[in-house]
């Protein structure tokens, strides 16, 4: 049996999908959401009772068996692919197979620093949300862990992406006094001129985590940043908790809540 770094699942019911998150990663962001909360933020306090779940990472031979079964009960359509980093899964591939076979919808959220080792399994169907922690390279440094230099492979492999036809969104985080709205312009001005102005930018508020020192941006400071964004793209998604409403319900799918 083949061990993946798949620890969690979880259902939502709204777009009959699947979160399929992923532990490892190799990227060490300080903001990661992942030094909050272990589970899927998503689910309510008392399905959150997997605190005291054991980690227990999924055998790819299991996946089939997991979605079939979820299938099977509610139907599903969808799988979104995170982490942790998909792509620095050894089975990667073996995956997204999966989920190809079943005739899913795929969106990877990925930071893209592995994107070129991976492409070849990849549809043109599939979505690829590509997260950009930083336009600046020291910044990008200084969250991530990894060599300034490193920005440079992950902005090259969002562009060859892009040219080979691949169907992308950029999703980037407004931290203030981090990756404030200028930074963000600076974002969406890469887009404009190395991809193409009608190429989806998020904007993802920032969720305050521990042994980080920045705070939630307000309102108007997400607003600032999507009116500088709309400056140089057609089609700039707030992703925000200000004007989100909860859709539908979230359940546990791996591990099970106690």
């Amino acid at each position: 049996m083949t061990k993946t770094t798949i620890y969690h699942i979880t259902y939502y019911d709204y777009d009959k999908s699947v979160y399929i998150q992923f532990l490892s990663c190799n990227f060490r962001c300080l903001g990661c959401i992942r030094r909050k909360f272990l589970w899927d933020h998503h689910l309510e306090d008392v399905e959150r009772g997997l605190s005291s779940a054991k980690i227990e990472l999924l055998e790819v031979e299991k996946l089939t068996e997991i979605l079939n079964g979820v299938n099977r009960e509610f139907g599903l359509k969808r799988a979104v692919l995170g982490g942790g980093e998909p792509t620095a899964d050894p089975s990667f591939c073996n995956i997204l197979k999966i989920l190809h076979d079943l005739g899913l919808e795929v969106s990877i959220l990925t930071n893209g620093y592995l994107l070129d080792k991976v492409l070849k399994c990849i549809h043109r169907e599939d979505t690829l949300e590509i997260g950009i922690k930083s336009i600046w390279p020291e910044r990008f440094a200084m969250y991530t862990s990894r060599k300034a230099s490193d920005l440079n492979k992950v902005l090259s492999n969002i562009e060859n992406a892009f040219k080979q036809g691949y169907k992308i969104i950029i999703e980037t985080i407004l931290i203030p006094e981090f990756n404030d709205a200028k930074d963000v312009e600076e974002v969406a001005r890469f887009i404009a001129t190395h991809l193409d102005t009608s190429t989806p930018l998020i904007i993802d508020e920032y969720i305050p985590v521990p042994t980080a020192p920045w705070r939630r941006p307000t309102y108007e400071e997400l607003v600032e940043a999507k009116q500088r964004a709309e400056k140089h793209l057609k089609n700039v998604i707030l992703r925000s908790s200000y004007t989100m409403k909860p859709k539908g319900k979230v359940y546990p799918i791996f591990p099970r809540a106690p």
